[in-house]
């Protein structure tokens, strides 16, 4: 398995699934490298090899804070406090705060194809006012000028699915560029391609601020 590492920590929390337990992670690790150290109701994931904390388990995080709903959850600044406290006094890294939303309305600014692929293309992708990333997309009817929705590192998808930043052939990739079938509005797959919006929407704006009237029509 190839290793992703970001600074980006997300939290998954699923009590009927696997308990009164919440996640941390921020990428994954080959099977070989993979540490753990545990205390109390906590238990680090690290790097073997480099030491770096990837991620944490916490047992019991009902009696700590009361979190509301399940898969990747927002936890506020007084919650991930009270979280940090805890990872302090047991001697633990302390986690950083970041809730910038992960499925955003970006823009195509340039297209161009992957050498050597048939299908694959590069994409220069404006994500903020001021941020432009890398994304390699497969969809054909990617174009300059179009509005998308990216899902960038530490993007949870319905089916599960946590976005990382990788690479496709070689070629680095911050994110991917949605479908509408990926954003769980289109069950039944009659879209094809990556879902186009409306260019009236703000670049940076979070995918649960815009519908369906937004979407240009297929």
């Amino acid at each position: 398995m190839k290793e992703i590492l970001t600074n980006m920590w997300i939290s998954i929390y699923n009590r009927d699934g696997v308990g009164d337990v919440i996640m941390f992670s921020k990428g994954t690790l080959a099977r070989n490298r993979i540490a753990t150290s545990t205390v109390g109701d906590v238990t680090r994931i690290y790097n073997s090899e480099s030491k770096e904390t990837m991620g944490y388990n916490i047992q019991n995080i009902s009696k700590l804070i009361s979190i509301e709903g399940k898969g990747r959850v927002h936890l506020s600044q007084t919650q991930l406090d009270l979280i940090n406290q805890s990872l302090y006094e047991q001697g633990f890294d302390t986690i950083p705060f970041n809730d910038n939303p992960r499925l955003v309305v970006a823009e195509v600014l340039e297209v161009k194809d992957l050498e050597g692929s048939d299908h694959l293309h590069i994409t220069q992708t404006k994500i903020g006012p001021d941020e432009v990333v890398q994304i390699v997309c497969g969809a054909a009817n990617v174009r300059e000028g179009m509005f998308v929705v990216a899902a960038l590192p530490g993007a949870v998808m319905p089916n599960g699915q946590v976005i990382w930043e990788g690479e496709l052939r070689g070629v680095p990739s911050y994110g991917m560029l949605t479908s509408a079938f990926e954003l769980g509005v289109d069950p039944e797959h009659e879209r094809k391609g990556i879902l186009e919006i409306k260019n009236d929407v703000p670049v940076g704006t979070s995918f649960d601020k815009i519908n369906s009237e937004h979407f240009v029509d297929a």
